[in-house]
């Protein structure tokens, strides 16, 4: 009986921990073109995140990234942060879980035009510890085409 309260309060003391701890997330909206009018080449301020979008541009081929807005947010687990768009549109971005490897699953949504706000995507992700998720592919303007492709990063880092 002893052993069984232990293990219990052993098991409830590290469920305390990992809810006290707190995660940073880091959103970049970037546009990703292939207009020959845009400068080529990748935002500086995206260096950050370089090999990430190079390693994405082996598949996509985008001639330039270029940050549009970035937003870094030191959340409490369940706890979402609302992010603008371009577009009038905005993106809720939910940590739900520390894995024991250090990864972390979020739960993304990404809100359509205003004032409607359908949900254009609802998923989870696994982002490993410091990592970066590329997520996109929807206009950074809905009216216009040339303005490139929306590219939503996602960094992550637990917070001790």
């Amino acid at each position: 009986m002893l052993a069984l309260l232990s293990a219990a309060l052993l098991l409830a003391q590290a469920d305390a921990g990992v809810s006290e701890r707190r995660v940073k997330i880091t959103v970049r909206a970037i546009a990703a073109s292939n207009d020959a009018r845009a400068p080529a080449g990748t935002d500086p301020k995206l260096q950050a995140i370089a090999p990430q979008l190079e390693s994405f541009g082996e598949q996509f081929r985008f001639r330039s990234y270029r940050l549009i807005d970035m937003h870094t947010f030191d959340l409490d687990w369940k706890n979402a942060a609302e992010v603008e768009l371009p577009g009038s549109r905005s993106l809720l971005v939910t940590p739900r879980q520390l894995d024991a490897d250090g990864r972390i699953k979020v739960h993304l949504e990404l809100l359509g035009e205003h004032p409607e706000h359908s949900r254009k995507l609802h998923t989870d992700y696994s982002i490993q510890r410091g990592g970066t998720i590329l997520v996109g592919g929807i206009r950074v303007d809905p009216l216009d085409e040339k303005a490139g492709k929306l590219l939503i990063a996602i960094t992550q880092e637990v917070e001790k």
